[in-house]
């Protein structure tokens, strides 16, 4: 059986991701986007791993980053 990736089939409430409003969100899509490269053979185990610690201490910088100013929950 072929593997089947997802696609896109419609935008809705269009606007600007940043990643001062949206950080939670970009965490998550960055993370399923070196998944998906992972499981299509494009990065290897050792590869995936560097580049999900880098990015998990990266939101972790972030949210303690906003802790500190008092704007994270």
């Amino acid at each position: 059986m072929a593997k089947r990736f997802a696609t896109l089939e419609k935008i809705e409430h269009n606007r600007k991701i940043t990643r001062e409003m949206d950080e939670p969100f970009l965490y998550r899509l960055q993370s399923g986007l070196l998944l998906a490269l992972k499981e299509q053979g494009r990065l290897n185990e050792v590869q995936y791993r560097h580049a999900q610690d880098r990015l998990d201490q990266q939101h972790r910088e972030w949210i303690q980053k906003h802790k500190q100013k008092g704007e994270y929950p």
